[in-house]
C-alpha cells in the first residue's frame, strides 16, 4: 500500500516517537541516544518545550492509533462508516423523520413482535435439544447456518419491533449492523485485502465519522431553539411519539377527556395551563425515555462508531499495547459514567443508565463480528488462549474479582443455563431422535487452576448418563475449583457497589440535594455558604471521599440560594471561589493536622502507602525544590487524601503546595458548572423552561469534567512512572519504614491466615449456607432495582420537594419493591458480616496458637470424596499454620503459610483434626 504524507501518518509516528520514548526509559543512562528526543527526558533541567511535548503524547494516547492511509482511501473508507450513521441518524433521531418512524413501528409493528418472539424461542429451543451445533454432515452444516441465519435475522425483526416499549433497541442494532456492514464492504470493495489489514485500516475513518456525527449533531441543537433539550419540545415528543401519560401517580393531570389538562402552543413555543391545572403536571411524561432517545440519538452513534476505532486499533497488523487497551476501557468508562451523573441529577438516571448499557453490551457484540471475519477457527482458539495465558500471568491476581462480577451478574442466567442442559441430556438419553446426539463414555481431561497445576477434581471419570451434559458438567467441575468463599465474597461486593450507586447516588443524593435546597432556601447566603463549608471539609478528610461530588454539589445549591442576591453568573463565580477555598483548607488540614501531626500513628503512614514504589516516586517528586510540571501533576492529579498527608510526612512548606495546588481550578470549574446547569435546566415558568439551553450545557461540562479529571490522572500516573524508571535508584535508596514494613507483614500474614481458613472445602456447612444466602440474596436484590426500576422508586428531581412530590415523606421515595430491594440488600449485608465475622475469628485462633476443636467441622463426605483429599489444620508449637492433607490412610502435615510468607515442604505423620 502507498503512503502519502497526511495528517494520520503524522499522529502515527508522534505515538512511535511516544512508544520509543517509553521503552527507553528502561535502558541504562549510559546507553541512550543523545542525539534522540529522550536525553530530553533524561536530563533533570529539560526545557519546557519538551516537556509539554512529552505530556501531549502521554495524553493523546486516549485517542485511537491509526494507520497511514492515502487521502482517497482515507476519504472512501469514510464515506462507507458514514453511510450507517447517516442511516440511522435519518431514520432514528430527531435530526430526520425518527418521529414518523417511530410512530409507524411502535403503532403498527410492535404487536406482531409479541407473536413473532416466542416462535422465534420455541425455535431456538427446538435446536439445542437437538444439538445442532454438532451437525457436522454437509447438509447439517448448510442447516445449521440456515437456522442461524433465521434465527438471527428474526431477532433482529423482533428487537426493531419493541423499538416502542425500548426505546434503546434501534441504536443496539446498530452497533451490531454496523461492523456487519463494514465486512460486507469489504468483501464488495477491498476483497484482494486480507480482513485483518482492513479492519485496521477503519480506526481513522470511523474515528472522524465519530467526531462528524458529533459536531453535526452539536451545531443542529444550538442552530434553531425547537431543536435544544427543553420542557416544551419534550412535552411535543412526548404526545407526537404516544407516550402514555402517568395519570396513576398524577390523577388530577387529567381532564374531562381523559388527556393531559394542559395544552402546549407551537408559535411561541409555551405551556399553558388552566386554572384548575398545576404546573407539576408536565411530570407526567417523565417516565417517557424515547423521546430523549431520539434527540440523543447522533450522540449514542458517535460513542458506537469510537468505540468501534479503539478496537479496530487492537486488531493492527503489528499488534497493540496492552495499556493502550487499558487506557480506552478507563476512558470509555469516564464518558458513559459523566453521562449517567448527568442524567441520574436530571431524574432520567435509571434509563439512561439501561441504554449506555445496552450500549456497550451492543458494541462487544458488534466487535466479535471483527474477531470472527479477521481469525479462522483454529486462529481464534490459539489467540484465545494466548490472550488467556497473558492474562493470568499479569492478572492473574484480579482474576477471582473478575469471577466475582461474572457470579453476581449472570448467576439468574447460569440456573437456566443448567436447567436446559438437563432437559438437552433427557433428550439425549431417550435416542429417539437420529440428529441429536448419543450419549458415550469417557474421562474429563484435568484443567489446570491458575497457578498451572492439575487440578484433581477436574480429572474423575464422567458419567455420559449424568443428569446434565459432559459440556455443562465440565463446566461445573471448572466452577468448582475455584476458590468459592473468596469469589462469593467479591461477587457480593459488586452487588453492593452497584446497589450503592443505584440507591444512594441515583436516588438518595438527589433527594438529599433536593431537601438541603429547600431547608436552605430562607437562609442567607453566608449561612448556607458555611454550613457547606463544613460539612465538604468533613467529607474532604475522610480518605475515599474524593473533591468531584463536593464540588458538584456547591454548584448546585449556591446558585439555587444565591440566584437572587448574586444572580446567576454571580453566583457561579461565588461558587468557584468557595471550592477553590474549601479544597486549600482541607489541603492544610490534610497536610498540618493529619499528616504533621499525626505522622508517629503507623497505621496513618500504612493507609497512605507510605513504603509502595508508587509513593516513594511521589515523595521524589515532592521533595524537588520549585514547582514543576511534575509536582502540580502530582497535586492535582494524584489521590486528594494520600496526597496532602504524604506533604505532612515530609515535613514540607505549607505555601509552595498550596500554590501547586492552584491549577485544580481546571477541575473545579467544569464541575461546579455542570451542578449549576443541571439545576438551572429544572428550572421553568409556567411550563416553559428558563433555560432551554441548560441540559445541553451540562452534559457538555459533565464530558469536560470526565476529560480533565482522566486526563490529569494520566498525566500524574505519566510522571510516576518516568520517575520510577529513570530515577530508579534514587527510589530504592529511600529507607523502608520498619514499622509500617512490621504492619504489612502482619496484615499479610493474616490475609493468608484467613485465606487458608476460607479454602470451600474445609469452610462449615452453616458457613457456607451463609454465604450462600447472602450472594443469593445480593443478586436478587440487584436484579429487582435494574429490572423494575419504575416499581422500586417514585419519580423525582432535583427541583422537587419533598413536601409537593413526596407528600412530605421522603421515605415514600421507595416504592413497595423498593422498600423489599433494600431490605434485602441489608440481609445479605448481615449475613457476609456472620460469614467475616466467622472466619476472621478462626484466622484470630489459629494466629494465636490455639488448638482447633473437631467440633467446628469439616468438608462433607460428598465433596471429600469428590476431590479425594481434603485440608485440615492444626497448630504446631512454634505457631505455624499446618494442613493436613488426607490421602487415602496416611496423614502428612505441610506448613501453608507462615509469618514470613513462606512455604514449607516438610511434613511429619500426625493424626488429622478438621475445622
Amino acid at each position: 500500500m502507498s503512503t502519502s504524507p497526511s495528517s494520520y501518518k503524522i499522529m502515527r509516528e508522534r505515538h512511535r516517537d511516544n512508544e520509543v520514548h517509553r521503552g527507553s526509559a528502561e535502558q541504562p543512562m549510559d546507553e541512550r541516544d543523545d542525539e534522540s528526543i529522550n536525553s530530553a527526558y533524561s536530563d533533570e533541567e529539560t526545557n519546557n518545550e519538551s516537556v509539554i511535548m512529552r505530556v501531549f503524547n502521554g495524553v493523546v494516547i486516549v485517542f485511537p492509533k491509526v494507520e497511514p492511509l492515502p487521502w482517497d482511501t482515507f476519504f472512501k473508507i469514510s464515506f462507507i462508516c458514514a453511510v450507517p450513521a447517516a442511516a440511522y441518524v435519518l431514520l432514528f433521531t430527531l435530526m430526520g423523520f425518527g418521529l414518523s418512524v417511530f410512530q409507524f413501528v411502535s403503532g403498527h409493528m410492535e404487536q406482531y413482535a409479541l407473536y413473532l418472539a416466542p416462535v422465534l424461542v420455541a425455535f431456538i429451543f427446538c435446536l439445542y435439544m437437538l444439538d445442532f451445533s454438532y451437525w457436522d454432515s454437509k447438509i447439517g452444516q448448510v442447516m445449521r447456518k440456515l437456522s442461524w441465519g433465521i434465527f438471527v435475522l428474526g431477532c433482529m425483526v423482533v428487537i426493531l419491533f419493541l423499538s416502542g416499549e425500548y426505546p434503546y433497541t434501534p441504536i443496539c442494532l446498530f452497533a451490531v449492523l454496523t461492523p456487519m456492514w463494514l465486512v460486507l464492504a469489504k468483501h464488495i470493495f477491498y476483497d484482494r485485502k486480507s480482513t485483518r489489514v482492513y479492519v485496521s485500516w477503519l480506526s481513522g475513518p470511523l474515528f472522524f465519522v465519530s467526531l462528524l456525527t458529533v459536531m453535526v449533531w452539536l451545531i443542529w441543537t444550538f442552530l434553531r431553539d425547537e431543536n435544544e433539550w427543553n420542557e416544551v419540545t419534550r412535552l411535543e415528543a412526548a404526545e407526537e411519539t404516544g407516550c402514555e401519560p402517568n395519570f396513576e401517580d398524577y390523577p388530577e393531570c387529567q381532564n374531562s377527556e381523559r388527556d393531559v389538562c394542559f395544552e402546549l402552543v407551537p408559535s411561541p413555543p409555551d405551556v399553558i395551563f388552566p386554572d384548575d391545572c398545576d404546573e407539576k403536571c408536565v411530570e407526567v411524561y417523565d417516565g417517557c425515555l424515547n423521546t430523549f432517545i431520539l434527540w440523543v440519538g447522533p450522540l449514542l452513534v458517535s460513542l458506537a462508531l469510537f468505540f468501534l476505532s479503539f478496537f479496530c486499533t487492537f486488531l493492527r497488523t503489528e499488534g497493540t499495547n496492552e495499556k493502550d487497551i487499558i487506557n480506552f476501557g478507563k476512558l470509555w468508562i469516564f464518558l458513559l459514567f459523566s453521562m449517567w451523573v448527568t442524567s441520574s441529577l436530571s431524574g432520567i438516571g435509571s434509563g439512561v443508565a439501561t441504554v449506555l448499557l445496552a450500549l456497550t453490551l451492543a458494541s462487544f457484540a458488534g466487535t466479535v463480528v471483527f474477531l470472527s471475519a479477521s481469525f479462522s477457527r483454529p486462529d481464534q482458539k490459539e489467540q484465545a488462549t494466548a490472550v488467556w495465558a497473558r492474562v493470568k500471568e499479569k492478572y492473574g491476581a484480579y482474576l477471582d474479582w473478575a469471577r466475582g462480577l461474572a457470579v453476581v451478574v449472570t448467576l439468574p442466567l447460569a440456573l437456566v443455563y443448567i436447567v436446559l442442559s438437563f432437559l438437552n441430556q433427557c433428550v439425549r438419553r431417550t435416542g429417539i431422535f437420529m440428529c441429536s446426539k448419543a450419549a458415550e463414555s469417557g474421562t474429563l481431561d484435568g484443567t489446570e487452576n491458575d497457578r498451572g497445576e492439575r487440578s484433581s477434581v477436574n480429572s474423575a471419570k464422567i458419567d455420559w448418563t449424568d443428569w446434565i451434559t459432559e459440556r455443562t458438567r465440565q463446566q461445573v467441575y471448572v466452577f468448582r475449583s475455584w476458590d468459592r468463599s473468596k469469589i462469593y465474597t467479591y461477587a457480593i461486593y459488586w452487588g453492593a457497589a452497584f446497589m450503592m450507586l443505584s440507591v444512594i447516588v441515583a436516588q438518595v443524593t438527589v433527594l438529599f440535594l433536593s431537601w438541603l435546597i429547600e431547608q436552605t432556601s430562607k437562609m442567607s447566603l453566608g449561612a448556607v455558604t458555611g454550613i457547606l463549608v463544613g460539612v465538604g471539609m468533613l467529607m474532604f478528610l475522610l480518605p475515599p471521599v474524593p473533591g468531584v461530588p463536593i464540588y458538584l454539589t456547591l454548584g448546585i445549591v449556591i446558585v439555587a440560594i444565591g440566584r437572587d442576591t448574586l444572580g446567576y453568573i454571580g453566583s457561579m463565580a461565588y461558587a468557584a471561589a468557595v471550592s477553590l477555598a474549601l479544597k486549600l483548607l482541607a489541603c492544610t488540614l490534610q497536610q498540618k493536622l493529619i499528616g504533621d501531626n499525626l505522622s508517629h500513628y503507623v497505621s496513618v503512614r500504612q493507609f497512605v502507602g507510605i513504603n509502595s514504589n508508587l509513593i516513594r516516586s511521589m515523595r521524589l517528586i515532592l521533595a524537588d525544590p520549585g514547582i514543576s510540571i511534575a509536582k502540580v501533576a502530582i497535586l492535582v492529579g494524584g489521590p486528594d487524601w494520600p496526597t496532602s498527608v504524604l506533604c505532612g510526612l515530609m515535613k514540607l512548606d505549607l505555601v509552595p503546595i498550596l500554590v501547586g495546588t492552584l491549577p485544580v481550578i481546571f477541575l473545579i470549574l467544569p464541575t461546579m458548572l455542570t451542578g449549576s446547569f443541571t439545576y438551572m435546566a429544572g428550572l421553568s415558568d409556567h411550563g416553559t423552561p428558563l433555560f432551554p439551553w441548560a441540559g445541553v450545557a451540562a452534559t457538555i461540562f459533565a464530558a469536560v469534567t470526565a476529560i480533565v479529571q482522566f486526563g490529569s490522572m494520566i498525566v500524574a500516573a505519566f510522571f510516576l512512572e518516568q520517575t520510577a524508571a529513570m530515577r530508579q535508584v534514587e527510589v530504592t535508596a529511600i529507607p523502608i519504614d520498619e514499622e509500617v514494613k512490621e504492619a504489612e507483614d502482619k496484615a499479610e500474614y493474616g490475609q493468608k491466615v484467613y485465606s487458608d481458613v476460607t479454602q470451600w472445602i474445609i469452610v462449615p456447612r452453616m458457613a457456607k449456607i451463609t454465604i450462600t444466602l447472602s450472594l443469593l440474596c445480593m443478586v436478587s436484590c440487584c436484579y429487582m432495582v435494574q429490572l423494575f426500576p419504575s416499581l422500586c422508586f417514585a419519580e423525582y428531581e432535583l427541583t422537587d420537594t419533598i413536601s409537593d412530590k413526596l407528600d412530605g415523606n421522603w421515605a415514600n421515595l421507595f416504592k413497595p419493591l423498593g422498600r423489599l430491594a433494600v431490605v434485602i440488600f441489608v440481609a445479605s449485608c448481615i449475613l457476609l458480616w456472620f460469614f467475616n465475622t466467622w472466619a476472621k475469628r478462626k484466622s484470630a485462633q489459629i494466629m494465636k496458637g490455639a488448638m482447633i476443636s473437631p467440633e467446628h467441622g469439616g468438608p462433607n463426605a460428598e465433596e471429600a470424596a469428590a476431590s479425594e483429599n481434603y485440608a485440615v489444620e492444626t497448630i504446631s508449637r512454634n505457631g505455624v499454620v499446618d494442613v493436613v492433607a488426607r490421602a487415602g490412610s496416611r496423614n502428612t502435615v505441610q506448613v501453608v503459610s507462615t509469618p514470613d510468607g513462606e512455604r514449607s515442604g516438610s511434613s511429619r505423620h500426625i493424626p488429622a483434626v478438621p475445622i
